[in-house]
């Protein structure tokens, strides 16, 4: 986390935690503490117990004050939790679904413009797995709902999400199909009739029955544009992804190009921008490609590819006249990613930041490799990389709550915090790594899911 101060944090949350008070008075504690040393006091609690066999992301949001949580407990069970308010107790609320070895299976949630609360998750090509509250902000009313448009299409579904539109109506995104032939679809919500439509006529990607599209976004850029990547990919090897690709919308139904011409859909292989044509097997993979601005509220993307050598490098694509210019960032060398591999891949090299502009005017470009965090610092005119340094983006303190330090520690952020918060959210828990989608030979204890509470 940016402009976090790690040391004073950790000292506070220690002093917190290290006294054995009452959760009451731990609360009152905190607060005081944290009046007085001008809101640098964190705060941690037990959310529940959670599965560990394998990596399956959770997730938190928050809509207005109310703060949700999808995830997996202890018994593999699709889970939600909600709150009021960050001092109101937690409700909980069990749905029959159980997670199995697959890491793609992953739960989401989201409310509507009445507050309805919608889940989705634990599928990968499977039957749509959907659950709606009958009542507004009330988690115990959850119930499953078969199909969002029919039971006969609803199949074979993959990488649910919700988002909102301008107008905050409920927007779900799914694919239906497989790695290599699958289509997706975006569907609005209409809260009066409690009922889903097709926003267009049909598919919004179509691999032709020959490849997959793995995106990235929409993302609300500072233009007030949505704008949105993805690659192509033509098997279920990670290696066959191919052609790093651009689009953008005023809406999320018209599209278009970066130079404002109009792209028709359904995307496919012929349509849309193409920003770099990285061939298969180049080294692309799909999930490690993110989207920023610079300066000039241009797109940027950073994202990974082959050099002429074999190995792994960092690339930073950015806008430039009627095109895109690619730049290689990193220097690397015995860095080749073992992309020929179907499943969930447990990779050496990530990129798990967008780029962004600092405030000394420089671009940073974030990458993770073996464990190591690293920033590029590139210079803005040049587009060459000035210097390499560290960051942090998990805060230190949370890393001292682990319940076993062999297996690994997964951090994620709570999104919809409001920017005039002073805190952030991040849940953590332990797990084993991605296994390509594979049953182990044991299953560890499970750890406990937390929830951190950090000041900006």
């Amino acid at each position: 986390m940016r402009g976090l101060n790690k040391s004073t944090t950790g000292a506070l949350l220690i002093a917190l935690f290290s006294i054995g008070a009452a959760p009451h008075a731990l609360a009152q504690a905190s607060d005081k503490l944290a009046d007085e040393q001008l809101n640098l006091a964190s705060e941690v609690e037990a959310i529940d117990f959670t599965w560990s066999g394998h990596r399956v992301f959770a997730q938190m949001i928050q809509r207005g004050e109310h703060q949700l949580i999808a995830y997996y407990d202890a018994n593999r069970q699709m889970s939600i939790a909600h709150r009021a308010h960050q001092r109101t107790p937690w409700r909980y609320q069990k749905v029959p679904s159980f997670v199995g070895w697959d890491s793609h299976n992953y739960v989401t949630v989201d409310v509507d413009e009445k507050g309805y609360i919608h889940v989705m998750g634990n599928m990968h090509n499977d039957p749509l797995v959907y659950f709606r509250s009958s009542e507004p902000w009330n988690v115990r009313s959850l119930e499953q709902v078969d199909y969002i448009i029919s039971p006969e299409r609803d199949r074979n579904v993959t990488y649910p999400r919700f988002m909102h539109d301008r107008e905050g109506r409920l927007i779900a995104i799914y694919r239906l199909g497989g790695s290599g032939n699958g289509r997706y679809y975006y569907h609005r919500y209409d809260t009066a009739t409690k009922t889903w439509s097709l926003m267009h006529d049909g598919q919004f990607f179509d691999g032709e029955d020959e490849r997959g599209a793995y995106y990235t976004g929409p993302v609300l850029g500072p233009d007030g544009k949505f704008h949105m990547i993805w690659v192509w990919r033509e098997t279920p090897s990670a290696a066959t992804n191919n052609n790093l690709s651009y689009v953008r919308s005023p809406d999320l139904v018209n599209w278009e190009d970066s130079n404002g011409n109009p792209v028709t859909l359904p995307l496919i292989r012929s349509t849309g921008e193409i920003v770099d044509p990285v061939p298969t097997f180049g080294g692309m993979l799909n999930g490690q490609k993110k989207i920023g601005f610079d300066a000039d509220n241009r797109p940027m993307i950073s994202y990974y590819k082959n050099d002429a050598k074999g190995d792994t490098q960092i690339m930073l694509a950015r806008k430039s006249g009627e095109g895109w210019a690619t730049h290689q960032i990193s220097e690397w060398t015995d860095s080749k990613q073992f992309l020929d591999r179907g499943g969930s891949l447990n990779v050496s090299i990530l990129v798990p930041e967008d780029p962004y502009v600092a405030e000394d005017g420089t671009i940073r470009v974030r990458a993770k490799r073996d464990g190591e965090e690293i920033e590029f610092v590139v210079d803005a005119s040049t587009n060459r990389t000035v210097t390499t340094g560290s960051y942090t983006s998990v805060p230190e303190v949370i890393g001292t709550f682990q319940d076993n330090p062999a297996l690994v520690q997964f951090v994620r952020k709570a999104e919809g915090v409001p920017q005039a918060s002073a805190h952030d959210y991040f849940l953590s828990w332990e797990a084993n790594p991605p296994a390509q989608d594979q049953a182990r030979g044991e299953i560890p204890p499970a750890s406990t899911l937390r929830l951190h509470k950090i000041p900006r």
